[in-house]
């Protein structure tokens, strides 16, 4: 919990039906209407939430989305983050190499590959690079903190049910991408978000993407198998991590346009999904960068929903907003 008080983030929650007054979809909302009202599929999965699973673009997205109504509400394993004191470049390390950080097994898990059209992005995990942009962000707190056990807590694979919640979400978003031949695409590939500080350095790793041919990450994807309300502060909190690593990435990056946009993550806690969009400005920025609390500095987590996707005027509402949100991320 001190590592999170440290990253000074506040979560405001809202109803789903807040979320146009605080993300501009002006532009792309009536044109993803008209997109979806014409196409056949998206009707038939519209009327099919009191009928047999119609055949269609929409049909395995619904056999998924019934299915995560029928997993078990198990707890989760772990944070979903590693945190590892940073190891510096110095002549008694390059005397007496260092033994390699253990790595959890992911055997258990199913090989995750990203579309073919897509880059994946590409982290530096080099614990050996000093990057000229690692934050010092309050040095002696953050290398007080305890390395957490590889094996014990870091990145536990996938439940089944997790999975299965996984990849209703993904299906979902990709039918209601499929048809429209967009320069950004949905991946399941379980990415880590790198933050390197001075003395420290975490990973959170996400449950998929959304980004361009680039690599260039547009919003997150989160899911988990149990309601938000059950494990809200641990959900938060991994959810935090994911954005301020995200942030410092693009701020490291030598493409300026990435350090502006809006920052999101869609989530899908069992049947309920989620938009949360992360409020900053620069003194946000400088904080991570420097520790310096200038204008006392926070990052504000807008979390808008639940949409259930056993309610068909949920979901009604809900897929054209996702659409329109992926349309616009073709233009930053």
């Amino acid at each position: 919990m001190d590592q999170f008080l440290l990253l000074r983030v506040i979560w405001k929650i809202h109803r789903g039906s807040e979320l146009l007054k605080y993300l501009d979809l002006t532009q792309w909302l009536p044109d993803a209407k008209a997109k979806l009202d014409n196409l056949p599929s998206w009707k038939k999965y519209c009327n099919s939430f009191t009928t047999q699973i119609p055949e269609g673009s929409f049909a395995l997205a619904r056999h998924y989305q019934l299915q995560v109504s029928r997993t078990e509400q198990d707890d989760f394993g772990g944070s979903g983050v590693l945190f590892t004191p940073k190891v510096h470049n110095t002549r008694s390390r390059q005397q007496a190499p260092q033994p390699p950080v253990p790595q959890p097994d992911f055997t258990k898990t199913p090989p995750s590959k990203p579309d073919s059209e897509f880059a994946t992005p590409h982290f530096d995990d080099d614990g050996d690079s000093d990057s000229h942009m690692s934050s010092p962000l309050l040095p002696s707190a953050w290398s007080s903190w305890s390395p957490i056990k590889a094996d014990e807590e870091f990145m536990y694979p996938p439940t089944k049910d997790e999975q299965i919640v996984n990849t209703a979400l993904l299906v979902f978003l990709d039918s209601l991408t499929l048809h429209f031949n967009l320069s950004v695409g949905w991946s399941l590939h379980r990415m880590a978000l790198t933050a390197e500080f001075t003395d420290v350095k975490f990973q959170a790793r996400t449950d998929g993407y959304l980004a361009d041919r680039s690599g260039d990450i547009k919003a997150i994807i989160e899911v988990k198998p149990v309601l938000r309300q059950r494990k809200e502060a641990q959900i938060h909190i991994q959810e935090s991590h994911q954005i301020v690593a995200s942030l410092l990435d693009d701020y490291k990056s030598p493409i300026l346009q990435r350090r502006g946009k809006p920052r999101l993550i869609i989530s899908q806690d069992r049947q309920q999904i989620y938009i949360s969009l992360a409020e900053y400005n620069d003194d946000y920025i400088t904080y991570l960068q420097t520790g310096g609390v200038h204008n006392n500095p926070f990052l504000v987590m807008h979390q808008f929903g639940p949409w259930d996707t056993n309610n068909s005027s949920a979901m009604a509402e809900l897929g054209p907003i996702l659409l329109a949100l992926t349309l616009k991320a073709q233009y930053y």
